[in-house]
Parts: structure tokens; C-alpha cells; sequence
């Protein structure tokens, strides 16, 4: 009896529509408790050189190794399903935490760097094993499951080691990968297993290929800015170095969580992708605190901060969709969204950093560079609002016919919408325009609109974007 709950736990673990997203979320976790706690490194400044350059080299390492996988395995390779690799490359990463944290003080800096390259291609490893993981599992990646997951996972694992004393911190730390790699060998045994998605034909992915290359060059973009703004804000202006960053990746795991509930209260349910504007958005707003000085400098560290984690978990989450959707292998999809994010910190940070090292371009160059970044950011708001419709129905989930008419019927049935209005909303969830609708039905294009805008007022909804996700939530 004990060996079947103790089994039954596990499997939920591994398969439960919250916890399968554990072992994701531990890798996203080791990455923030490694880099942005202090009492992590323990007789090492979390600023000084060896942790800077160490934490370059481990963003390096992640996006090669993502990179490599994500060429080498092509549009029908895949990482061998065997349990000895996650569980390896989680105690590699355990063991390269454990030399560049307590060795930093008495090593070399070219042991603590080597250390760092290594976690940072175990993570890149990891990231990969998981992202197919999860396509066999066909994980929705809904932001209902992800962000209590991700912002209690991201809280507790911040906490613990921020207040543990000594050399437990980072003890805990390095363990975070080798936990990850544990529960994704525990998962190929214990939870279902079905084939790989089925990836579309070229010519059918083009527009899906396109919305990757979209959405992943705005997330670059964005990631940039964010973290030069966080590497030039001098500290001085912050409420301790130390502290600083704990807050501000703490900040983001808030943030997510905060989009998980928001997305829950509206009634439409919006997808993942309707938060990108947003967080652009605040972004900017970022950038444009930096540039105007001191007073508004620790505000927009913390700001900058929580953003590019939030970034990292939407990115991940609209590109796992497009893998279930058929547009890209699990490889590439999760090998994107590590490169958008973790090449633009690097070269945030790398910029910010150069910047620091010239006195006469930190004093002439850094207020401009905001308002650059700010102008660049508030420009790509332009192509994501235009590819809104697109970008966000490539990531549904696709549903069958007889799901689909059930769907419209208990809408029309809900909001009580005439036999011509609920024919109309059908046709605007397969794609049809208000001309093609009016085409079809051999009426006048005012007609179809003034039926259109009936719907909407007696959903409460006021665009076609919202009446699909509406048609789609799950």
C-alpha cells in the first residue's frame, strides 16, 4: 500500500497538469538562485569580476549548447529518451555549481569560469531534454498551470537560499539541477508517452517560421535593453547590491503570477501572446527611467529585472505552443526561446559592462543609449500589435469540427445569439473577413458588421481577437 501511494505521488509529480512543469521550472530557478543571490557565493562579492565574467560565460554556454542541439537535430532529430541523460547532465550542473561558488575564493578565476561554462551547458542541456519532454506529453503550457508553478517554485527556491547560513546555499543551489534531472528521468517512466508532434510541411510552416523569427527578435530586443539597464544602474543607487538583485527576481516571479491571475478574472481568457505588448511596454518604461538619472535608477533596475524573467516565461510557454501546433520541433522551439533571451542578456550586460570600464562613455553615453533602446522598443510595438491575430491564433491549441461546433453552439446558446449571428461567429473562427463572410451569405458588408458589433455587445467582448480566444479557452 505504501509503494502504490508512494508510486501514485510521483506520477502526479511527473504528470499532474501543475507539477509536470517542475523540472522546467527548477532549471529557470537554479539560473536566477546562482546569478542574482548573494549568500550563494560565500566569501565572493556578487559583482566582482570572477561572478561577472563567470555569469557571461554561463549565458555563453547555454545558448551554444541550445544552438548546437537545435541544428544538429534538424526538423526530425531527437535526444536519445534515455534516463541516464538527464540525471548526468544534472550532476554535472550540480558539480559546477558547487567549484565555481565555494571554489571562487581559493581557485583561480579560470577554474570559476570553466566551472560556470559547464552549468551554463548543462542548463542549455536540460532545457532542451525537457522542452521534448514535454512535447510527448503534449503540454498546453496554459498560464493557469504555469505561473503558480513557476512564481511559488521561483519564491520558495529565492528564499531558501538567500536567508540559509554558510556554505548551505549554495549546497541548495546546486542540487536544484540534479533534482530537474531526476524528476525528467522519473518522467519518461512514470508519466504517458506519445509520439513527437508532427511538423508541418516547410511551405505549410513559412507564416509559422515567420512569427518565430517575430516574436523571438522583439524578445532579443527587448532582453538587451532590459539588462543593460540593469548592469549600468551604478551601485549606489541601489538598496543593496546584494539585496537588489534577490528583489528584482523575486519581483518577476510576482509578475508572473500576477499575469496568471489576471488572465484567469478576464473573461475571454487571453493567450500567452496578449502579454507581450505589455511587458514591451513597461520595458520602455524602464529605459526611460534609466535615462533620467539617479532618482529613478533603483526603480528601473528592479523594473528592467522583473520584466526579462517574465519575457523568459512567455517566450518559453508561445513557443512550446507552436511546437504542439507542428510549426517547429521541440528542439528548435525551446532552442529559440533560450537564445532570444539568454544572448540578449549577454549582450546587455556585455555592453553595460564595456561601458562601466570607459569613464567618458558612462558619463556621455548612458542616458542616450536608454532613449535609444526606449525609441527601438516602442517601434517594435508597431509589427507585434500588426501580427497580433496571426501571431496569437499560430498558438492554439487546434480543436476537431464536432469540438469546434460544440463551442460556438453553447456560445450562441450562452449569450443567446441569433441563428444568423452564431452562423456569422463560426465563419469569423475559421478565418473568413466581414467580406467574405458577406461573399458567402449573399449579403452587404454593412450587414455582416452590424452583426458583428451585435455579437460583441451581447458578449461583452469588443474585438475579433477576443471572440477567438473566447471560442478556444480550454
Amino acid at each position: 500500500m505504501n509503494r502504490m501511494s508512494g508510486s501514485g505521488f510521483v506520477t502526479r509529480i511527473v504528470a499532474g497538469p501543475y507539477l509536470k512543469y517542475l523540472g522546467l521550472t527548477l532549471v529557470l530557478a537554479w539560473h536566477s538562485c546562482l546569478w542574482f543571490v548573494p549568500t550563494t557565493w560565500p566569501g565572493t562579492f556578487l559583482l566582482d569580476d570572477r561572478v561577472t565574467f563567470s555569469w557571461l560565460t554561463a549565458l555563453a554556454g547555454t545558448v551554444v549548447t541550445v544552438g548546437l542541439l537545435a541544428v544538429v537535430l534538424g526538423r526530425t532529430g531527437h535526444l536519445p529518451p534515455h534516463r541516464g541523460l538527464p540525471v548526468a547532465a544534472g550532476a554535472v550542473g550540480c558539480a559546477a555549481t558547487l567549484l565555481a561558488t565555494l571554489g571562487a575564493p581559493v581557485t583561480g578565476r579560470g577554474v570559476t569560469i570553466g566551472a560556470s561554462a559547464l552549468a551554463g551547458m548543462s542548463a542549455g542541456l536540460l532545457w532542451v531534454l525537457w522542452g521534448e519532454r514535454h512535447a510527448c506529453q503534449r503540454s498546453g503550457f496554459g498560464m493557469r498551470h504555469i505561473a503558480p508553478v513557476y512564481g511559488i517554485t521561483m519564491l520558495v527556491s529565492i528564499g531558501i537560499a538567500y536567508f540559509a547560513p554558510g556554505v548551505i546555499s549554495p549546497v541548495v543551489v546546486s542540487l536544484m539541477p540534479l533534482l530537474s534531472g531526476l524528476l525528467l528521468a522519473l518522467s519518461w517512466t512514470r508519466a504517458p508517452v506519445q509520439p513527437f508532434p508532427a511538423v508541418l510541411p516547410r511551405k505549410t510552416g513559412l507564416q509559422g517560421l515567420f512569427t518565430i523569427v517575430t516574436v523571438g527578435f522583439i524578445s532579443f530586443v527587448a532582453a538587451v535593453a532590459s539588462y543593460f539597464t540593469v548592469a549600468i544602474v551604478p551601485w549606489v543607487d541601489l538598496d543593496g547590491v546584494g539585496r537588489s538583485f534577490t528583489m528584482g527576481v523575486a519581483i518577476g516571479a510576482v509578475f508572473v503570477m500576477a499575469i496568471g491571475v489576471v488572465q484567469r478574472m478576464l473573461p475571454w481568457h487571453p493567450t500567452v501572446f496578449r502579454f507581450f505588448p505589455w511587458l514591451l511596454f513597461f520595458a520602455i518604461i524602464a529605459c526611460l527611467m534609466c535615462a533620467l538619472g539617479a532618482r529613478d535608477d533603483f526603480a528601473a533596475f528592479l523594473l528592467a529585472l522583473a520584466v526579462s524573467s517574465a519575457f523568459e516565461v512567455l517566450l518559453i510557454m508561445y513557443m512550446a505552443r507552436l511546437t504542439l501546433a507542428g510549426y517547429v520541433p521541440a528542439a528548435t522551439a525551446f532552442g529559440v526561446s533560450a537564445v532570444a533571451i539568454r544572448l540578449g542578456i549577454l549582450l546587455g550586460n556585455a555592453l553595460a559592462l564595456t561601458y562601466e570600464r570607459t569613464s567618458d562613455w558612462l558619463q556621455m553615453l548612458t542616458a542616450p543609449t536608454s532613449m535609444i533602446f526606449a525609441a527601438i522598443l516602442a517601434g517594435l510595438l508597431i509589427p507585434l500589435v500588426r501580427q497580433e491575430y496571426t501571431i496569437n491564433d499560430l498558438a492554439r491549441s487546434p480543436q476537431a469540427a464536432s469540438e469546434w461546433t460544440t463551442m460556438v453552439e453553447r456560445t450562441a446558446e450562452e449569450f443567446r445569439l441569433s441563428e444568423r449571428e452564431t452562423q456569422i461567429v463560426s465563419m469569423l473562427g475559421h478565418g473568413y473577413t466581414a467580406a467574405a463572410v458577406a461573399e458567402k451569405l449573399v449579403i452587404s458588408v454593412h450587414t455582416v458588421n452590424t452583426h458583428i458589433q451585435h455579437i460583441y455587445d451581447k458578449m461583452g467582448i469588443h474585438k475579433r481577437a477576443e471572440l477567438l480566444d473566447y471560442l478556444n479557452m480550454h
